[in-house]
């Protein structure tokens, strides 16, 4: 039995590049959790195009959708927020494009206005490699469904690295 060795070596850097668009997503949520401004920054083509919130918040600039980030889920806005995302559908269209379909539960607290956002969507995402490094191109998400919980009159405790917040 022959062995076609680049045969082989496209299948593993196809491997490799599954799992470096996984890696990405994952960089981009944790950035967003830990406020991480330079490594979300790198997770993103400068010509990226977002559409987020089933088409509410549409950019086609990365600086602008930095801002809008940074702002949106500024921890000294007592924001806190995390991302779970898995069970990927990633489609390569070449060896420097390609798309995935995500599920992400998405929980999002407003210390400071007394509410929960808890959703859950479908992100669908373009990627790029670019100098050998997957960035998105593309992405954006659209609610499946969406819950807003009033906390202002319940009593919490939230206990995070950065901050700890009692309200009773």
């Amino acid at each position: 039995m022959a062995v076609d060795i680049e045969k082989l070596a496209r299948q593993v850097q196809r491997l490799q590049d599954l799992e470096d668009i996984k890696t990405l997503k994952h960089r981009y949520f944790r950035a967003m959790t830990h406020g991480d401004h330079e490594t979300l920054k790198d997770t993103l083509t400068a010509d990226v195009v977002t559409s987020y919130s089933d088409g509410h918040y549409v950019f086609n600039d990365r600086e602008k959708l930095l801002k809008f980030l940074i702002d949106s889920h500024d921890p000294n806005a007592k924001i806190i927020a995390w991302w779970m995302a898995g069970m990927p559908e990633i489609s390569f269209q070449s060896d420097t494009e390609a798309t995935g379909i995500w599920a992400m539960y998405h929980y999002f607290f407003n210390q400071g206005k007394g509410f929960v956002d808890e959703m859950f969507v479908y992100y669908d995402d373009t990627y790029r490699k670019e100098d050998g490094v997957w960035r998105f191109s593309k992405t954006g998400y659209k609610r499946v469904i969406n819950q807003i919980l009033d906390r202002s009159r319940m009593p919490y405790t939230i206990t995070a690295p950065e901050w700890a917040v009692e309200k009773k």
